[in-house]
């Protein structure tokens, strides 16, 4: 039982970033990146670096709040892979709808989501070793 304690804990400890920071920063680097690629390049593009910043940053909050879910015990793990699968499929559903309704350029949507997996990345790195690399 406490090696159980233990490992929720060590895990807890893993996942904790500060979400609200994570956050913030991934919204105002796709900011950035949609002004930069509207002035560079096209609407188009723009219009594809907001959908994928916007997109993987709600992903991410969606990622956090099913693993704060089982980790804190409070749902049975067969759900939480349940929610996990369904969070997916609809994430699947809304960027293949994207790209077949909408003009969105595939360029712009990585370069999207490159910024936000680069801002949780470069905040996980910078609390592990307290702003020193």
């Amino acid at each position: 039982m406490t090696e159980k304690i233990l490992m929720t804990e060590k895990t807890t400890s893993l996942i904790n970033i500060p979400s609200i920071t994570v956050e913030i920063i991934s919204l105002i680097v796709t900011a950035i990146l949609v002004v930069v690629s509207y002035l560079v390049g096209s609407r188009e593009l723009a219009f594809g670096v907001a959908a994928g910043g916007v997109l993987f940053t709600a992903n991410y909050v969606a990622i956090r709040f099913v693993v704060n879910a089982l980790v804190s015990n409070t749902s049975s793990t067969s759900f939480g892979i349940f929610v996990f699968i369904i969070k997916m499929l609809i994430l699947i559903g809304i960027v293949a709808s994207l790209f077949i309704f909408t003009d969105v350029n595939i360029y712009g949507f990585f370069i999207g989501v490159t910024g936000v997996v680069i801002v949780i990345i470069g905040e996980s790195l910078r609390r592990s070793t307290n702003g020193s690399l």
